[in-house]
């Protein structure tokens, strides 16, 4: 049963992405960014309800010039973004060749960045910072990598620095799911990862909120305070919803808490 599930499910995330790739082909050119935007808020949701996931927690109000941080788990996290306001998305530069989802991606104005180069990294940091700077809300996984967690890699401190720099509004969020086969570590293929989570008869996620924007003109300050808020909201998060499938995913990195 659950192979039948995982089939029809995996069936029918990719028929949505494709409609969702065609549809956003034929708008970008003549209606721009925030239609396209619209499309994906819509789409996002019909997503999450074919693969089984339901999302329960607070969203913010609005939000503004800045950037929205928060713990990464895996590919799917700009899925739960707790905002329907336009937003930039960074993400890696590999997932710019991947089929379909790359190709939505940009069109959504997405901001690539190849981890591994120095020179892109300063490259998509300064990209990021004229994006702010220009009234653009941009989402940063600070992590820069993704896992099962519950608690977090250690941060990258670079876009920290740059916040403190220039004055930029943080706004925290932090995400959790009651299966830990929604982390996505590194060396798990994408195929395997998406069929194992098609394959759950439901997840459950839940998302939590800082409601007021953090900012700091001391970058250690700056990451001190984000780290304690992270700390305790995905701490209260995995004590009161204990992710069950811990370990699934082969990742020697589990034993590190942030």
């Amino acid at each position: 049963m659950k192979s039948i599930l995982g089939f029809i499910r995996v069936c029918g995330v990719f028929s949505v992405i494709l409609i969702g790739v065609l549809s956003l082909a034929f708008l970008y050119p003549f209606a721009g960014r925030k239609a396209a935007h619209g499309l994906f808020i819509a789409l996002r949701w019909v997503l999450l309800s074919i693969v089984g996931v339901k999302v329960s927690g607070p969203r913010f109000d609005s939000v503004g010039p800045g950037i929205l941080m928060a713990n990464h788990r895996s590919y799917l996290d700009v899925l739960f973004v707790p905002t329907s306001a336009l937003y930039t998305i960074v993400g890696k530069a590999e997932v710019r060749s991947w089929p379909l989802i790359g190709w939505a991606a940009r069109a959504l104005g997405v901001l690539w960045v190849k981890r591994e180069s120095k020179e892109s990294r300063i490259k998509t940091r300064q990209g990021i910072i004229e994006a702010i700077k220009g009234g653009q809300t941009v989402v940063l996984f600070p992590e820069g990598t993704s896992w099962e967690g519950p608690q977090m890699l250690p941060l990258k401190p670079g876009m920290f620095y740059e916040s403190a720099k220039h004055g930029f509004n943080i706004y925290q969020w932090s995400l959790h799911f009651d299966s830990a086969k929604t982390g996505f570590p590194v060396g798990v293929k994408f195929l395997s990862h998406l069929w194992a989570i098609c394959c759950e008869p439901k997840i459950n996620a839940y998302v939590d909120i800082r409601a007021v924007p953090i900012s700091h003109t001391d970058s250690d300050a700056l990451i001190a305070d984000a780290q304690e808020w992270w700390k305790n909201s995905l701490a209260g998060l995995s004590e009161a919803y204990p992710a069950r499938h811990s370990g699934y995913w082969p990742d020697h990195r589990l034993t590190v808490q942030a």
